[in-house]
């Protein structure tokens, strides 16, 4: 089940060059480059003759080459060349995707494309904001994109999952607040006078325990910001603690794997080259841990055969409210779906 009229991330900025690329998203065939003057194109990664895929083909000037035949599309979609052919057949063009490059990341638009509404870019100015710096990488998860936001908003299992870096008791123990805002989802949980996590103390040298705040943010179709904030406990100075936003874009690739994106960009310390580095290696690290539980979790979901295997428990509160909200925009996609043709403009 996918949103199809909402932007997903297809690649980091500095991904996409004078080369193809290709992505899947949502199923779909997707081949992206960048024009002379330096614009990200997106096109279906099918060619209108026989389906070959473009993005093994060859970018000539602003145009996609087919390997298979020679045929050649310009960056609208629109054919411009058939080998030995003068006539251009009308229908020898494909899909066009509306795209936008902003903080850091391609985002492509899967549904209408008269619908594309750059407002609808979930708020994750903090990828690219002065003051803040962003650093973090994309993994590939075989598995559901609705697991990964289920993890990101039910942050109890970092007690289980994430002992060694950014997990305690602490997290487990404290109840969460939750409340649905139309199409979002936000999630809290304050934690007073708690032992900081492994990953705090190296971060900011905590000796004595600290007021911890998880401040979660659901923008569909799967986009989870993370405001995570630590100071030593009574004194609320930024100068003595840390902030830092995670920020995490999930892209379905199909129904059974993902293109996990993520940043973790944060407002102290910008110039410690070191610290960044230990950031960035201990969180790649915390992701690792997830993707080692949500693919075997595939697994198993997909080999049960109950008809009502879940049982959900109060910490799902968040994560069934954004399924319930994708499963909605889904289905009023699908209601409201019709044949999009080629878009050559």
């Amino acid at each position: 089940m996918f949103i199809k009229n909402a932007w997903y991330v297809a690649a980091w900025g500095n991904e996409i060059g004078r080369h193809l690329t290709q992505r899947w998203i949502t199923g779909e065939p997707l081949v992206l480059f960048r024009t002379e003057a330096g614009e990200v194109a997106v096109l279906e990664d099918r060619c209108a003759h026989r389906r070959a895929s473009l993005s093994k083909g060859n970018l000539v000037g602003d145009a996609v080459q087919c390997g298979y035949h020679g045929i050649t599309f310009d960056c609208s979609g629109k054919c411009t060349h058939i080998p030995g052919q003068d006539k251009i057949p009308p229908a020898m063009q494909v899909r066009r995707y509306p795209v936008i490059e902003k903080w850091k990341w391609i985002w492509v638009w899967m549904g209408d494309p008269d619908k594309a509404d750059e407002s609808l870019l979930p708020e994750f100015q903090y990828n690219d904001m002065p003051g803040w710096l962003a650093t973090g990488g994309c993994l590939k998860v075989n598995a559901n994109y609705q697991l990964l936001t289920d993890n990101l908003l039910d942050l109890t299992h970092e007690t289980y999952v994430h002992g060694k870096t950014i997990g305690n008791s602490a997290i487990v123990e404290t109840p969460m607040e939750y409340r649905v805002e139309g199409d979002e989802v936000h999630v809290q949980r304050i934690m007073r006078n708690t032992p900081p996590p492994p990953l705090f103390k190296k971060v900011r040298g905590f000796t004595g325990n600290i007021d911890r705040w998880q401040v979660i943010r659901f923008q569909m179709p799967a986009n989870v910001s993370i405001d995570a904030r630590g100071y030593p406990a009574g004194v609320d100075d930024l100068e003595q603690g840390m902030r830092w936003f995670s920020i995490n874009s999930i892209t379905p690739i199909d129904e059974r794997s993902s293109l996990y994106f993520w940043t973790i960009t944060r407002c102290f310390a910008l110039d410690d080259d070191n610290l960044t580095q230990m950031i960035n290696d201990q969180i790649l690290k915390t992701f690792l841990e997830d993707v080692e539980v949500l693919e075997a979790q595939q697994q198993l979901i997909e080999t049960d055969t109950r008809a009502n295997p879940d049982i959900s428990i109060r910490a799902d509160s968040g994560a069934i409210s954004a399924r319930r909200i994708v499963q909605r925009l889904a289905q009023a996609d699908a209601t409201q779906a019709q044949p999009v043709e080629a878009s050559v403009n």
